[in-house]
């Protein structure tokens, strides 16, 4: 059993996680988690200003567990190790989970809502803007409404409703880490 420890954030205590007889174990945590019991599992990772975030969300029953992790609480590898560890449990133990990749539902309709609602403000100040081009003003209306336009588009449209989700194997979560790294991962047995 290899205990994987890490901090979520910079300011959340160390979390120690192992994995052993394909059960998911946090130390000072609820019981332990099997691996064959899943039955709902997302990934996802975002990076800004050059600091990333990843989640690996696993549901089981009506339990959720949350194993989240950003950048600058250290120790990345050993983030990357467990998830790893635990895709690699699951294609042993339960091969037909599909991984769903991207932002849950609810997070995704909030950014359409946001994406639809910043376009077509955007597009009412072009509106506005456009017949005072000559006066005060006009032309950073228009600018600005162009730009808003242009930027929440494809906001609202990469998170529309009637898209789903990516989904993978545990194998294709191991090549998103690996992508991540930059390099093969290590067997963690």
């Amino acid at each position: 059993m290899r205990e994987f420890s890490f901090k979520p954030a910079p300011f959340r205590k160390s979390q120690t996680w192992a994995i052993k007889d394909d059960h998911l174990m946090r130390r000072g945590g609820a019981a332990a988690l099997s691996l064959a019991a899943i039955t709902s599992a997302s990934w996802n990772t975002v990076a800004y200003r050059g600091t990333r975030s990843a989640w690996l969300h696993l549901v089981s029953g009506a339990e959720t567990t949350k194993i989240e992790f950003t950048d600058s609480g250290g120790a990345r590898d050993e983030f990357f190790g467990l998830i790893v560890a635990i895709a690699q449990g699951l294609k042993r133990v339960n091969p037909q989970l599909e991984i769903r990749h991207g932002y849950s539902a609810p997070w995704r309709t909030a950014l359409f809502i946001f994406g639809l609602l910043g376009t077509l403000l955007g597009l009412g100040l072009v509106f506005v803007g456009l017949p005072n081009m000559s006066g005060k003003g006009g032309v950073e209306t228009t600018i600005a409404g162009a730009a808003m336009a242009l930027l929440l588009l494809p906001v609202a449209w990469s998170c529309r409703p009637n898209m789903q989700a990516q989904t993978f194997g545990p194998d294709g979560l191991i090549a998103e880490i690996e992508l991540l790294r930059g390099a093969p991962m290590p067997d963690p047995d």
